[in-house]
């Protein structure tokens, strides 16, 4: 029986996975409505901050807990795992502003909303963690997989453009370059939580 600072930890995975939902939200919610970008990037950034407070927490509290409800290894992977998410979704918004992009174009706005989705279901999947049903967690990974698949087929539509469109100015093409790159960066990570979670379920089943 698990006392209740071991179910700090699954509390903690819950509110860490919300918190990366809610800063892949709010960016898909920018390029939604590409106004006030600066303000927008802003509260992107206190998210990330509210993220990297709760990773601290989950540390702290991983040294100072004598028996983990799930090996240390894990917990640690996963949460820092989570968290590379929110950076490099914060990261993103704030190269789309440091580098003044004007206007968002179709597939931009397609690769936010998969990852906005993507991160919703990585709230489902870290509730698993308490009961570490495989059945169930196998099925919230392959959508995970699907949506990372369509990230990825995306991605490679928009590189695609980007480089072949005539008269394309080379230096807007490496910034656009870059921040396409992060964000199926950020897919790639979300699957990686995927990932861990399912191979925490198998070593814990």
């Amino acid at each position: 029986m698990f006392n209740s600072k071991k179910h700090n930890f699954f509390d903690h995975f819950e509110q860490l996975a919300a918190i990366v939902h809610k800063g892949t939200h709010l960016f898909s919610e920018m390029v939604g409505n590409y106004q006030e970008v600066e303000a927008k990037v802003a509260a992107i950034k206190e998210v990330e901050k509210e993220g990297d407070a709760l990773v601290r927490k989950i540390m702290n509290e991983l040294n100072s807990t004598f028996i983990t409800p799930l090996e240390r290894e894990d917990i640690h992977s996963l949460a820092h795992t989570l968290d590379t998410v929110l950076d490099l979704i914060d990261g993103v918004a704030d190269r789309m502003f440091l580098y003044q992009v004007k206007q968002i174009d179709p597939g931009l706005l397609a690769q936010a909303n998969i990852l906005a989705k993507c991160t919703a279901k990585l709230i489902e999947l870290t509730r698993t963690l308490r009961k570490l049903d495989h059945a169930v967690v196998t099925g919230i990974a392959r959508e995970i997989k699907e949506l990372e698949h369509e990230s990825d087929r995306n991605y490679r539509k928009m590189v695609s453009q980007l480089l072949n469109a005539p008269g394309q100015d080379p230096i807007e093409a490496i910034k656009l370059k870059e921040i396409y790159d992060k964000l199926e960066d950020c897919a790639d990570f979300a699957e990686d939580v995927s990932n861990l979670v399912e191979g925490i379920v198998l070593k814990n089943a």
